[in-house]
């Protein structure tokens, strides 16, 4: 098929109007010139020429070629000196060099023209010879337009000989209606003489002129005079042509070329009623094949209505979820019941642009569509008992197209025909819609893994999420940094973690006195502000509360914390920690500050007395980035470890410069957990070359992340293996993190 192409157009005026109110006239040897592209001339002139064959060369230049006469006419008030006026096209490859002179030879005599200095326009050209040529000016039009558009990729002929055709040719009918279709093609309806049924290439009069593919169909209309026809067209435009944009277009039917303007009151349709416009029409509408099954292909167009519900053959679909999450992806799950195979694609749409849903999505039994079904006449002899996958779910994103469009889904059958089933998508997060659509599924399908892989961590991997934010902040008494290196406590529970780990900071005298900055998620924050304000005036502590929007997890929590302080250096502190006794602040402190630069951890540990954390290294091979050398070891086990450097730090408790957790924080993957999302950021902080210690003679006392009401019992092993495979699929993608260390003492 034809792309289509645009030409530039050179003149401003409505289509039909006459442009040179004072047009130039023909008079005794004198002649006009008209430049069309940078080596072409117009020349227009009248003399006593007596046959076609006559050649015209200008300023007697050897170099410069004959050109034959390219249309010539008798005048419409002739005298003696001149009874036909000619227009002939020269070479000239000198555009600052004008013409001054021609000499026409039509092999008996020779006349010698002056040729005008002032060029004149291509439209002032199509007034000079409809003044002179009376009934032979369509037909001398169309000659020079037909010579104009036989070099079809040379812009500036084209455009000079649609300005020609402008100028000059009387309208054709009208474009009475201007539709758009969801998949983008323009749709037309009105009257002409002109148009004859088929396909045939026209130019688009929209701004700028396109060359598009059109298919015309003709029809009776009872309102108008004999000889004039109704018409509708399908413009394939490739996304060129606004509908609202149209006004008319430029073609040859016939042997000669007719202009059909859009009426000054022409209807533009919306996509969803562009359909039923075209199905009005199309029993009466006669075409050729090619041409009537365009029009039918628009005509079984999307009109925001299902479609698949009504269909005569056995093919029903439905859906259960359907999320559209802030960075534009689509989780979309339901069924799909097809026992007889008639479905060829399913595609999810959207007004200029689509995706192919059955090429990605997940098959999963659903027996209860089987059952419903199994009484209707026209499904119970196909549907087949041993074949209950008519689930699914897919994840996809729709690329461009109009945003503001609803998506819709679009089954192809093998019959030719379509069907369509509208969306109405629910806005949130990818982590939420991820959660959701989990919590349908029973842990033990044996699709799930699947769906795991090929939708959900997809869907994660690619999810752009906003970063956290302060929104409220309250100091409790005064809130000095000086007094020592502050504490960013982060908790995603509020009070009941918060109280108890304030009153034993301040038990301890070294962090009775130090800065600490408790930050919690809003619900927390409107909810606990005045019992933590309580807490912390009754200690006597130093303290800053955080309110955080956007936070996802405790090292959000952490990030946005951290950007409520000046001090350079900061020690960030799970709120589900406590600290096994007293003194770690100011032995924490004092390695810190021996080791500037770098992440220093305590080691966490179990109220068993067993190893929670005790450094991580970079894994030599095998399926897993990490390792976790010592978890679950007696605590004696190790009891010989001095300071340690590691490969990745644990920030739920760490000594580190402010800037190394703004930037790792920074674009950091989304996660159903915290767990993964922690290593990541441990990784960020090992390729950037941050130099990671561990402390095992300061011990914090923890338990594993506690499950939010989102992840229940059943998703909860789930949820991590999601996580391991995001932190590896984002770590295959690009991230290589600094090389491993030796695992020795300092």
């Amino acid at each position: 098929m034809r792309q289509a192409t645009t030409i530039d157009e050179k003149t401003s005026g409505p289509i039909g109007s006459q442009i040179a109110a004072k047009p130039p006239r023909f008079g005794k040897g004198r002649a006009f010139s008209c430049r069309i592209d940078p080596e072409t001339v117009l020349v227009l002139g009248s003399g006593h020429l007596r046959g076609h064959a006559v050649s015209v060369r200008a300023d007697g230049a050897a170099t410069l070629r004959d050109s034959s006469i390219a249309a010539s006419w008798a005048l419409s008030a002739s005298t003696p000196s001149a009874t036909r006026g000619f227009a002939a096209l020269l070479t000239q490859p000198k555009p600052d060099v004008p013409i001054s002179m021609i000499d026409v030879d039509d092999g008996r005599t020779r006349e010698r023209f002056l040729v005008a200095p002032r060029p004149i326009s291509i439209e002032e050209a199509a007034t000079l010879i409809a003044q002179t040529a009376a009934l032979e000016t369509r037909a001398i039009i169309s000659r020079l337009a037909d010579q104009f558009m036989a070099q079809p990729t040379n812009r500036s002929r084209v455009s000079a000989g649609l300005s020609l055709i402008r100028a000059l040719q009387p309208s054709d009918g009208f474009i009475e209606l201007v539709g758009e279709t969801h998949d983008g093609v323009i749709v037309i309806m009105g009257w002409s003489r002109a148009f004859v049924p088929g396909r045939f290439q026209a130019y688009l009069v929209a701004g700028a002129t396109t060359v598009a593919d059109c298919f015309v169909a003709n029809f009776a209309r009872p309102d108008l005079p004999e000889g004039e026809l109704g018409f509708i067209a399908v413009l394939e435009t490739d996304g060129r042509v606004r509908a609202d944009t149209l006004k008319g277009m430029i073609y040859n039917a016939g042997g000669s070329w007719h202009l059909t303007p859009a009426h000054p009151r022409v209807q533009v349709s919306a996509p969803l009623d562009t359909p039923d416009h075209i199905r009005s029409v199309l029993l009466e509408a006669r075409a050729t094949p090619e041409a009537m099954l365009r029009l039918r292909s628009a005509a079984n167009g999307f009109t925001g209505k299902d479609t698949v519900s009504s269909l005569p053959f056995p093919v029903r679909m439905d859906l259960d979820r359907v999320f559209e999450t802030d960075g534009g992806d689509m989780l979309i799950s339901g069924w799909l019941l097809d026992p007889e195979n008639h479905v060829t694609a399913v595609k999810l749409r959207r007004s200029g642009t689509e995706a192919r849903l059955d090429e990605m999505w997940t098959r999963l039994d659903r027996a209860d569509v089987s059952q419903s079904f199994a009484d209707q006449p026209a499904f119970r002899s196909s549907i087949n008992s041993d074949d209950q996958a008519h689930g699914f779910v897919a994840h996809a994103k729709l690329s461009g197209g109009k945003l503001d469009a609803a998506p819709f889904l679009e089954l192809t059958l093998r019959e030719g025909r379509r069907a369509f089933l509208p969306l109405v998508p629910k806005r949130m997060p990818a982590r939420t819609a991820a959660l959701q659509q989990l919590s349908l599924f029973d842990a033990a399908n044996w699709a799930l893994p699947a769906i795991v892989d090929d939708q959900i961590v997809p869907l994660l991997c690619n999810a752009a999420v906003a970063a956290p934010r302060m929104e409220a902040v309250v100091d409790v008494g005064v809130f000095d940094e000086n007094t020592g290196i502050p504490i960013i406590v982060g908790s995603t529970v509020g009070m009941p973690e918060v109280g108890p780990l304030l009153a034993l900071l301040a038990l301890d005298p070294q962090t009775h006195c130090a800065p600490i900055v408790i930050v919690v998620g809003k619900s927390a924050f409107q909810r606990d502000l005045v019992r933590l304000r309580q807490l912390a005036r009754f200690y006597g502590l130093s303290v800053r509360l955080v309110c955080a929007s956007g936070a996802l997890d405790r090292f959000d929590l952490l990030s946005v914390g951290a950007e409520e302080v000046s001090s350079e250096t900061i020690i960030t502190m799970s709120g589900s920690l406590i600290p096994a006794a007293k003194g770690w602040y100011g032995a924490l402190t004092a390695v810190g500050l021996d080791h500037i630069g770098s992440v220093i951890s305590p080691m966490l540990a179990y109220d068993d007395r067993s190893v929670k954390w005790a450094g991580c290294w970079l894994s030599e091979g095998g399926d897993q980035l990490l390792l976790d050398r010592y978890a679950g070891y007696p605590l004696m086990a190790i009891a010989a470890l001095q300071l340690t450097r590691v490969d990745v730090a644990s920030l739920e408790c760490c000594i580190m410069p402010r800037a190394v957790l703004r930037d790792a924080m920074r674009d950091c993957g989304v996660y159903l957990g915290s767990t993964q999302k922690a290593r990541e950021i441990g990784l960020r902080i090992n390729k950037a070359g941050i130099p990671a210690w561990l402390l095992p003679s300061i011990q914090l006392l923890g338990c594993d992340e506690p499950l939010s009401g989102e992840q229940n019992g059943k998703l909860a092993a789930l949820a991590e293996r999601i996580d391991a495979e995001i932190l590896k699929s984002r770590w295959r993608n690009g991230h290589e993190p600094h090389q491993s260390l030796d695992r020795i003492s300092a």
